[in-house]
């Protein structure tokens, strides 16, 4: 068995006025041939998770073309465009192929299409002919729309939200794309639901989610299905053809369809439950004024973070501490290059005044202009702790930290990365344990690292283009019938929503 592998990961946020271009890409790493191989050994991503599962068959892996992206912006198509001619180049050099296997994340939008996956998968089709089999890894936030169903064998995606499975993901998409070839003859259901939900409203680690997520799994070990997954949306995409989903794959048509359909609809009816009482930003203020234990008082702005999206350079509580001129000994970080490369020219030891934050999203976030000290200089590069991207390296460029009103440290960096993880501020001398506040721009990610440290978690409303609030935001393409837009009245009940979608 010969098998091509791919990969083009990006999520983009609509609302997120910035482009993601060709250097967005070069940031997250373009990687053609061997290089694949050599710069992902050691690691548990998609690809490596794929790659096992070819190996364990005796199956022979070309590795043929890969982009990766931190989530932005929509998608300049130039950028498209340029991975589509690689691939289907590389498809004609290398082929035949029994198969093509790919690493997606599944809700990336260009200035050209509201689908990019559906038109990669769609091109790569139209390349490889209907013989071939092609199966797609995703991210659980991934946009299955009818386009990528219907020109892929197998989907598989994330079990775990924080996503921790990315290599268990990839294996579980190699090795079913395998057995297709073999003629295993599986069949996949599909159900697509109006609704998106803010993303820091649920988790797999506990709540309805995970017990959800739980009665999949419960059908996979009886053995019912051969494999399940239930994407949420990514809700900061503004599509015209959307909405989250549940694909089930068994050896049975009926039976999957079934339990896509069952799946859907107790989805479905969680959806009123997909809610967050959040923190006001001066709530969290009082909390930590308060706050002389060893453990801080995180203040999450999910809102800002560059995980769901969006820029990363709002300075919204920066601002409201030095407006109450309050003594609350502060971590922050904040994506702003002009201030980090301003802190280099000045050196260590020395005092700047500079404008922060506001540097991207002109619409949602405002520049603070500060005196501020330079504690430290770094060249950006750190490894995740985890237990989340346990060993991933992160480059987020030319890094300083600033120390503002003698209290509040600010990891000023050029591209945010590793949000959730502890060493995006330990790596820079930020020990968040020595703080009565954190501020994290993750929206679940986080959990899994700070949950053990943390005093207190407080969900805030701030600024930003990936707001909890869906009615913050404009969309303009989304159906009129679409939860929360709409409670779903013009459907008689939750099964009427979920059995009109399915697809085979």
């Amino acid at each position: 068995m010969k098998i091509a592998i791919f990969e083009f990961r990006q999520e983009t946020n609509s609302f997120n006025p910035a482009l993601s271009t060709i250097e967005s890409f070069k940031r997250g790493g373009i990687l053609e041939g061997e290089q694949i191989n050599e710069a992902l050994k050691g690691t548990r991503c998609a690809v490596t998770g794929i790659l096992a599962a070819i190996e364990e068959a005796g199956g022979t892996a070309i590795p043929c073309y890969s982009m990766v992206s931190q989530s932005g912006g929509i998608v300049k198509q130039s950028v498209v465009n340029g991975f589509l001619e690689k691939a289907i180049a590389m498809i004609n050099e290398n082929e035949p192929f029994d198969g093509v296997f790919i690493s997606l994340h599944g809700a990336t939008q260009s200035t050209k299409t509201d689908d990019v996956c559906g038109y990669i998968i769609s091109s790569i089709r139209s390349a490889i002919g209907d013989n071939c089999v092609i199966s797609a890894s995703c991210d659980l936030h991934a946009n299955v729309t009818p386009l990528i169903i219907q020109n892929t064998d197998l989907i598989c995606g994330y079990h775990t939200y924080p996503h921790e499975d990315y290599f268990e993901t990839g294996y579980r998409a190699g090795k079913l794309g395998l057995e297709q070839i073999q003629k295993k003859n599986l069949h996949t259901a599909y159900v697509s639901i109006p609704m998106i939900v803010p993303a820091n409203s649920y988790s797999t680690l506990s709540g309805p989610f995970h017990e959800l997520m739980e009665y999949g799994n419960s059908l996979v070990s009886q053995g019912k299905l051969s494999d399940f997954s239930i994407f949420q949306m990514q809700p900061w995409l503004d599509v015209s053809v959307g909405g989250s989903s549940v694909i089930a794959i068994g050896l049975n048509e009926a039976s999957a369809k079934a339990a896509a359909r069952e799946i859907a609809v107790l989805l479905l009816n969680l959806r009123h439950t997909f809610k967050l009482d959040l923190y006001t930003i001066d709530e969290v203020i009082d909390l930590a004024k308060k706050n002389k234990k060893n453990k801080p008082v995180v203040l999450v702005d999910s809102a800002d973070s560059t995980n769901a999206g969006a820029a990363g350079d709002s300075v919204a509580v920066v601002q409201r501490i030095l407006e109450r001129d309050v003594s609350i000994k502060t971590a922050f970080v904040v994506d702003d290059a002009p201030a980090a490369a301003a802190a280099h020219k000045a050196g260590v030891g020395n005092s700047i005044t500079v404008s922060l934050g506001g540097t991207k999203d002109h619409v949602r976030s405002k520049s603070i202009t500060v005196e501020a000290y330079v504690k430290s200089l770094h060249d950006g590069i750190f490894v995740q702790e985890g237990p989340s991207g346990y060993g991933l390296v992160n480059n987020i460029g030319l890094t300083a930290v600033l120390r503002i009103a003698d209290i509040i440290d600010i990891v000023v960096c050029h591209n945010m990365a590793g949000n959730g993880d502890l060493q995006l501020y330990r790596s820079f001398g930020v020990e968040p344990l020595f703080y009565q506040l954190v501020v994290v721009k993750a929206c679940t990610s986080f959990r899994t690292a700070y949950e053990s440290i943390a005093g207190t978690i407080c969900m805030t409303d701030t600024p930003g283009a990936a707001r909890s609030n869906m009615f913050a935001f404009k969309f303009n393409k989304l159906p009129q019938s679409f939860y929360p837009f709409s409670n779903l009245d013009d459907y008689s009940t939750p099964e009427a929503v979920c059995s009109r979608q399915v697809l085979n």
